[in-house]
């Protein structure tokens, strides 16, 4: 079996991701098999009439893939989708597809789908300048979270303790020209400084861990020098994980888990979620879950692609599943 990882580095360098790329491709070895890492700009993107497998890449044809994993995250650019979608429709197992990644690259429209589907998540406004503050002060009031539309590993989030802080923050982004590339996100008290991150892997949760801040931060990711702890996550929270999965259509997913008063607001999903500080934390090995879960969906009496959130059933939350029952 043969596999693409799609990965915006060289696997050599000293990025946060390549220590992933190279355990997929260690795994993969042992398991017979054989994972390759392709930077997607050094694909040439050629589309014609011709029905014949294509793929051209550094000067080179490649062969067919068996399936392919996008590694590309919230840095997924115009570019990089259009790889995605081209050998998505050229019949080309993706894990996950295009559509999934896109949603995930921008957190707005991540909140925005998981929103329609009902499920909790933090109230969020989309910047434009000049920010009107009393807006801000009365939708989300203060303290309030910053953050960029395109972040990864905590970057680019700040939060704004007071009316006179954000003032500074507004009128600053607003000089430097930024539009739309900011939200204001509503701050979860009781989730300062942790939360819980959920690897969800085909409609399953694989493992979750809960993060802390050390330092008082009320950013708790593992890059940032929080810590990390393998939980059993209670049913409400595993079910939230796997809805959110659904309503973004990822097989493969990180969702981020805020705790709040009444329950818990899904804060972030992530396309392909680092799994470094998980694997410290877990007794789990994410690529033997993932390259399982690729096995088996490549096997012959699997359906196709677009059906697997079909066999997953929609319960609901609990507290729907109650409702229900009342009615009945």
């Amino acid at each position: 079996m043969r596999g693409w990882l799609l990965f915006h580095n060289d696997v050599t360098d000293d990025a946060p991701e390549a220590p992933e790329i190279r355990r997929f491709i260690e795994v993969g070895k042992r398991r017979g098999i054989k994972l390759e890492a392709l930077r997607p700009r050094d694909f040439e993107l050629i589309v014609s009439t011709e029905r014949d497998w294509r793929a051209e890449h550094a000067g080179g044809k490649l062969p067919k893939p068996d399936f392919i994993i996008p590694r590309t995250g919230s840095e997924t650019s115009y570019f990089t989708l259009a790889v995605i979608r081209q050998f998505e429709r050229m019949g080309v197992p993706i894990i996950n597809g295009a559509e999934a990644v896109e949603a995930c690259a921008d957190k707005l429209q991540t909140l925005q789908l998981l929103s329609a589907s009902g499920l909790p998540i933090p109230k969020t406004i989309l910047a434009k300048f000049p920010v009107d503050v009393d807006v801000i002060e009365r939708e989300l009031g203060f303290p309030v979270v910053v953050k960029k539309l395109r972040s990864t590993r905590g970057a680019g989030v700040v939060l704004c303790q007071d009316r006179d802080q954000f003032d500074d923050l507004a009128s600053l982004l607003g000089d430097a020209g930024h539009q739309s590339d900011f939200i204001f996100q509503q701050y979860i008290a009781r989730s300062h400084g942790r939360d819980v991150r959920l690897l969800v892997i085909g409609g399953e949760v694989a493992a979750a861990m809960e993060r802390r801040s050390l330092n008082g931060n009320f950013k708790s990711n593992i890059s940032l020098g929080g810590t990390g702890e393998c939980i059993t996550p209670p049913d409400e929270m595993a079910q939230l994980a796997i809805e959110a999965s659904k309503a973004l259509r990822l097989d493969i997913a990180g969702i981020d888990i805020l705790y709040d008063e009444n329950g818990y607001r899904i804060c972030e999903a992530n396309s392909s979620p680092g799994f470094v500080g998980l694997e410290k934390a877990c007794p789990v090995s994410v690529p033997d879950k993932v390259l399982d879960y690729v096995t088996a969906r490549l096997k012959p009496s699997q359906p196709a692609r677009r059906s697997l959130w079909s066999r997953i059933p929609f319960v609901g939350r609990p507290k729907e599943r109650a409702h229900e029952k009342e009615k009945a």
